[in-house]
């Protein structure tokens, strides 16, 4: 087990939903929090795997305000996954009220570029629907399909 120097900052809730997998996140995470929560989800990959194609809901309620390594193992973690990973899509969810979103949602806009189809939305919903929309289209090859 990896020695971490500082206690996780920020909270997750991990959720399923059909063909989805929904993180909500608080607060204003460190690197120890975000393997907390990639943990988290890593667990649930194998049923949605088996399930059929799936997506990601990353929902930032409070803050966009973390260390670059945040960002860099997110993209890090996407690139990286599993060959035989059937996750299609990402959507990141940052409303505007959302701290630093005037400033930071560029960096989520095109965090994942080139790895997997992503989008960011101000609400839920749309999310959700984009993602739906995405597990129907057919399997194209190369990282930017659907982007």
């Amino acid at each position: 087990m990896t020695s971490h120097l500082f206690n996780p900052h920020g909270s997750a809730l991990v959720e399923l939903a059909p063909g989805m997998l929904i993180a909500h996140m608080h607060g204003d995470w460190n690197a120890e929090m975000r393997a907390l929560i990639a943990a988290q989800m890593r667990e649930k990959v194998a049923a949605l795997n088996a399930a059929g194609p799936w997506g990601i809901i990353n929902h930032m309620h409070d803050t966009l305000v973390y260390g670059p390594d945040i960002y860099a193992q997110t993209r890090a973690d996407y690139a990286n996954r599993p060959a035989g990973s059937r996750l299609k899509a990402v959507a990141f969810v940052i409303a505007p009220h959302v701290e630093g979103a005037s400033l930071l949602r560029s960096r989520f806009d095109t965090l994942l570029d080139g790895v997997i189809a992503s989008r960011v939305f101000t609400d839920s919903q749309s999310a959700k629907d984009w993602i739906q929309t995405q597990l129907q289209l057919p399997d194209v090859a190369g990282p930017d399909a659907g982007n």
